[in-house]
């Protein structure tokens, strides 16, 4: 019994060091204890909305990168990201809109999951006095986590006014028809509210 357990506590002292350094690498990782969020930055130009939150606060970083690791620390789920800019540039203003508890859109477009009634007051942060309304300048959209979105060119997503197709990922909203941009209208600096499914 006693040569049993002998190589035993030699193979768990050989793994000793394994274990240790696994340790190590997985405190490093993002989204984990060790991780610390980045500092918000007021005037930075790329902002995470959380929905779900009673007051929906928006947070804002200095670079794409920071609101990124922001989500990733506070297990936040990105579900789509907007941009002043066209071709997913984020050297422009860019909000992702996010969710708490790792909520996702549901498979079928039948159902809203969530929605934005009015762009009208909400801001891209710039770093200039009088930053850019989110009202009229989206120019392109990338979606996550099964949501697809439904831009409006009306507040409270109303019927009687323009709506786009279903949109997963668009490079260029002026109507190029890439990817599975809409075709048919242009949607650059077009809408007031949006959808997602």
């Amino acid at each position: 019994m006693k040569e049993d357990f002998v190589p035993s506590l030699r193979k768990l002292s050989a793994l000793a060091p394994v274990s240790c350094a696994a340790l190590v690498l997985t405190l490093a990782l993002p989204g984990t204890a060790s991780a610390a969020a980045p500092t918000p930055d007021p005037d930075g130009e790329h902002c995470v909305l959380v929905l779900g939150e009673s007051d929906e606060e928006t947070v804002c970083f200095a670079t794409a990168e920071e609101s990124t690791r922001y989500m990733s620390v506070k297990q936040l789920r990105n579900l789509v990201t907007v941009y002043d800019w066209v071709g997913f540039n984020d050297s422009g203003p860019t909000t992702a809109v996010a969710s708490t508890d790792y909520a996702v859109c549901t498979d079928s477009t039948g159902d809203i999951d969530w929605a934005r009634q009015t762009l009208y007051g909400k801001q891209f942060v710039m770093r200039n006095p009088d930053g850019v309304s989110e009202n009229d300048a989206y120019s392109s959209v990338q979606t996550f986590n099964g949501c697809d979105i439904r831009l409006s060119d009306w507040v409270n997503n109303n019927v009687d006014g323009g709506r786009s197709a279903w949109i997963n990922s668009c490079s260029n909203l002026n109507g190029s028809g890439e990817g599975d941009c809409p075709t048919v209208n242009n949607w650059n600096n077009r809408a007031s509210s949006w959808q997602l499914s």
